[in-house]
C-alpha cells in the first residue's frame, strides 16, 4: 500500500512541476538594472524578441495592475536565452477578462498560448498593448 501511495504521490508531483514555467535566469544587465516600464528595458526587449523572432518565446502571467487609469498585465518572457518580464497594456479584456476579474491572482503562472500585441512607439514612450491569445494552460 506504501508503494502505491509513495507512486501516486511522485506521479502528482512530477505532473505539477510539468505545469509550471521553466527556470530561467536572466544573464542581460540592463534587465537587471532598470525597471520593465523603462523604456532602456523596453528597447532592450523589442530588440531581444526580434532576434529571437515572437513566435518562439512563451509566455507566462506574472501579475495584473492598474496604473493612471490603465490596466495591465506582467507577463514572464522566454525563449533561446531571454529571461524577461514585458509590461502590456490590456484595452480589451473580452478573452482574458477572468484575469481582469480576480487581478490576476487565479492565473499567476498560466500560459498565454498565441499572445499576440503590438509595439507602439510615440515620440519617446514605447508602448505594449495586448491584442488576443489562443488559449490559457493554468
Amino acid at each position: 500500500m506504501k508503494t502505491k501511495s509513495l507512486l501516486i504521490l511522485s506521479i502528482l508531483l512530477i505532473f505539477l512541476a510539468s505545469c509550471d514555467r521553466p527556470d530561467c535566469k536572466n544573464t542581460n544587465s540592463i534587465f537587471d538594472s532598470n525597471g520593465v516600464e523603462t523604456n532602456m528595458y523596453k528597447q532592450e526587449l523589442i530588440k531581444e524578441m526580434h532576434r529571437i523572432g515572437k513566435n518562439n518565446l512563451t509566455y507566462w502571467v506574472s501579475s495584473y495592475t492598474e496604473q493612471n487609469g490603465k490596466e495591465f498585465i506582467t507577463v514572464n518572457i522566454q525563449g533561446d536565452g531571454l529571461c524577461a518580464k514585458g509590461l502590456l497594456q490590456v484595452n480589451d479584456w473580452n478573452i482574458i477578462e477572468g484575469i481582469k476579474k480576480t487581478k490576476g491572482d487565479s492565473y499567476i503562472g498560466a500560459q498565454l498560448k498565441g499572445l499576440t500585441f503590438d509595439i507602439i512607439t510615440n515620440g519617446e514612450s514605447i508602448d505594449f498593448i495586448y491584442k488576443n491569445i489562443v488559449s490559457i494552460v493554468d
